[in-house]
């Protein structure tokens, strides 16, 4: 391995972590290249590209622990259980480490070695590519931790960046998938060797750009409803967005368990030889899914997959057994278990109690999206890894049904082009047919859903929502967007912060339960090792774009 002086490598290191240590400052150290290190030295396009999709990927999903911005997401909006036990506490400091640096030193700081490359060589698509991974990162952060540290710490010269309004950082991520539009349209000398998304079809990251743009615009509604409405009904009179499942933005995981795992995180994490699985259901989400409507949502049996055919038997199997639940939550709310569905085990939100010997038990991840198991009533407990796909799951980070919901929001709460009754029933039935069609070969016939019976689920959502008022058809517009966003928390954590919808989640056991994280706590990384950083003084600061009340909107 050849020899580099690294004084300015050094910077450009300790400004992507956003940290200020000594030796970044006044030493010229002569170090080896780690072989698996990217740097403009040893690194072609090609290398920056690809290393840039699979960031961006982890950025979303995260690796096997449940630190990823979607499943702290997911957690949050009852779509999976949290442990808890108040809000406050969920989460650390700490725990943010993982997103943020990945989104700083890997997706940023990989952006920044490859855009001289591919200008200079031409290499459009590469640069474009990097834009709309750059766009969608800064304003995922925007989201989940309020002001960042954007122009500053891309300037190649401060070690210490301030952060900068939520406002303007969006405005950035707007310009950069303009930019990202712009260059797709032009004639590259090359491809990228490796697209883990679209396979080299400019078409459809177009399509994605626009897409991102049209969330954007809904998430700051509130805030910016004319231009909002301006550039959402821009979108949709180009029709440039993500409208079928040809679009869908996911990323397609495999199969192979060691050097490297290639599975889905969450399958692997939970799907291990001999100690069975990890993760609780959450008792609203399962609760929603079955008993909410006078029919069972077509989606359940591949969402979630049954161990045992009966709930918990004693207290020693689960605490709550046969207790009273506490009185903030009353009886009309589901509490420890769901007595009319046998097999589906959770746990109530926030319950952080010990883990008691019911991992064969348990209610866990199913065939989507994750690639486990379908529930054909088999009630077998999981005992190792080779079940349903084997891990070969999907990250769900931009599907054409949540298109269609949220254009469902926008026409009804801004009055952008179309109907929101047509966006909603398109957005179920895009849902539904996306999972159902997913590995079709590991589905029981005798289990899946018939025709007859998906249209009846529609047909009960659609008359609910035809006879409902405005708040309520915005409150079953988010609960469906949100029993469709099934493996994806960081839209479920937006929209209800955005609306307050679903306004009927299961509070925490313990209280005070109503003061939802309006943000997470900035990360360890950034607050101790930039002079210029500050923590929250808690996790109830509201993002620029959250204008709903502070108390008592949700919960």
């Amino acid at each position: 391995m050849k020899k580099i002086h690294t004084k300015i490598k050094l910077s450009f290191a300790c400004l992507a972590l956003l940290i200020s240590v000594s030796s970044c400052e006044t030493f010229e150290l002569e170090i080896l290249d780690s072989p698996n290190a990217l740097n403009p030295e040893n690194a072609s396009a090609d290398f920056y590209s690809n290393q840039i999709q699979i960031s961006l990927k982890e950025f979303f999903g995260g690796t096997t622990n449940n630190t990823s911005l979607s499943e702290q997401g997911m957690e949050a909006t009852r779509m999976l259980h949290m442990f808890g036990p108040l809000y406050y506490n969920a989460y650390s400091p700490g725990d943010q480490d993982y997103p943020w640096t990945t989104g700083y030193a890997e997706i940023l700081a990989d952006v920044r070695s490859l855009e001289p490359l591919a200008i200079s060589d031409e290499l459009y698509m590469h640069l474009a590519i990097a834009q709309v991974a750059e766009a969608y990162t800064i304003a995922t952060l925007v989201d989940f931790y309020g002001d960042i540290p954007y122009s500053e710490s891309n300037d190649g010269i401060s070690l210490n960046p301030l952060a900068d309004s939520g406002l303007n950082t969006y405005m950035t991520a707007h310009e950069l998938l303009d930019k990202a539009i712009i260059n797709f349209g032009k004639e590259e000398l090359r491809k990228p060797g490796t697209d883990l998304f679209y396979g080299g079809d400019k078409t459809k990251w177009i399509a994605l750009a626009n897409t991102l743009k049209l969330k954007l615009y809904l998430q700051t509604r509130l805030v910016t409803e004319a231009e909002s409405v301006l550039g959402i009904n821009a979108i949709i009179s180009s029709g440039n967005y993500i409208q079928s499942s040809a679009g869908d933005f996911k990323f397609q995981y495999g199969t192979t368990d060691t050097n490297p795992d290639s599975r889905h995180p969450i399958f692997s994490r939970n799907f291990v030889e001999g100690t069975g699985v990890t993760d609780y259901m959450s008792n609203t989400y399962m609760d929603m899914l079955l008993n909410q409507k006078s029919v069972e949502d077509p989606r359940a049996r591949y969402y979630i997959y049954r161990q045992r055919a009966t709930n918990a038997e004693n207290t020693v199997e689960q605490s709550c057994v046969g207790g009273l639940p506490p009185a903030h939550i009353g009886f009309s709310s589901i509490y420890c278990n769901l007595t009319n569905n046998p097999g589906y085990w959770g746990r109530d939100h926030g319950n952080d109690e010990g883990i008691p010997p019911d991992t064969g038990a348990r209610a866990t991840w199913g065939l989507y999206p994750v690639g486990g198991q379908f529930d054909d009533n088999s009630f077998t407990a999981i005992k190792d890894r080779n079940i349903g796909t084997k891990g070969s799951g999907i990250e769900p980070i931009m599907m054409s049904s949540f298109v269609d919901f949220m254009l469902a929001e926008a026409a009804l709460t801004i009055g952008t082009s179309g109907d929101p009754a047509s966006y909603l029933e398109e957005g179920i039935r895009k849902s539904i047919n996306t999972v159902m069609g997913f590995r079709e070969d590991l589905v029981s016939e005798s289990y899946t859903p018939t025709t007859a019976e998906v249209d009846t689920y529609i047909l009960e959502v659609m008359n609910n929502f035809n006879a409902a008022n405005t708040d309520q058809k915005m409150n079953i517009i988010a609960q469906e967007y949100w029993l469709a966003l099934w493996g994806n928390g960081v839209e479920a954590y937006n929209t209800y912060r955005r609306t307050g919808k679903p306004d009927n989640l299961q509070q925490l056991i313990r209280e005070p339960s109503d003061n939802f994280i309006r943000s997470f706590w900035y990360p360890d990384v950034y607050v101790n090792q930039n002079s210029n950083a500050k923590q929250k003084p808690d996790v109830f600061q509201k993002v620029f774009w959250d204008t709903n009340p502070d108390t008592g909107f949700i919960y």
